[in-house]
């Protein structure tokens, strides 16, 4: 019984840990997307980490399925997965959990290198918007303007630029947004 479980246990971390590896690979092209400003991949991009966040929801579900089979008393959820206590509480010999732990080391070691890139990814756009943005004020010869708060305080205004557009920061998290 324990060797199905344990298989089974394994077999979905693998999953997890090749659909981390992905996201990795995703977020590194994402980086070239970003500098040669290719939206359109950027917007696949985006689509595709999505995809791969409802994979790793499904793992985890999945995970957490076999842990309820086997009546092994968890307290987890989605939201309150912690792969390194469900190891601990596993009923499965030392060997078999050791094996389990170098799985969960791997995956952390992802989760750390996708949280780096996409800061990275983050900062580049972030960046690159305001040197658009300051390029096309120049442009359009957009000045500060004054304007005033309810209390009548005075709080300056940049004048309507990229950011209006769908391609503004708000899209920019959008695209590089990423849950491990």
């Amino acid at each position: 019984m324990e060797t199905t479980f344990a298989y089974n246990i394994e077999k979905l971390l693998q999953k997890k840990l090749a659909i981390y590896t992905e996201l990795t690979s995703l977020l590194e092209s994402e980086t070239n997307y970003i500098v040669k400003m290719d939206v359109n991949s950027l917007w696949s991009a985006s689509t595709r980490k999505k995809e791969l966040a409802t994979d790793i929801e499904r793992v985890r579900n999945s995970i957490i399925f076999l842990c309820n089979e086997e009546a092994i008393d968890h307290g987890m959820d989605l939201k309150k997965f912690d792969l390194a206590n469900l190891i601990k509480i596993m009923p499965l010999s030392a060997r078999v959990k050791a094996d389990l732990e170098i799985i969960k080391i791997a995956i952390e070691g992802k989760k750390r290198e996708i949280r780096q890139i996409a800061s990275s990814n983050r900062k580049y756009i972030n960046d690159y918007l305001g040197v658009i943005d300051g390029v096309i004020s120049t442009i359009t010869g957009g000045s500060k303007n004054q304007s005033y708060s309810k209390k009548g305080l005075s709080v300056s205004t940049v004048a309507p630029s990229f950011y209006g557009t769908r391609f503004g920061r708000g899209a920019a998290t959008t695209l590089i947004s990423a849950h491990a």
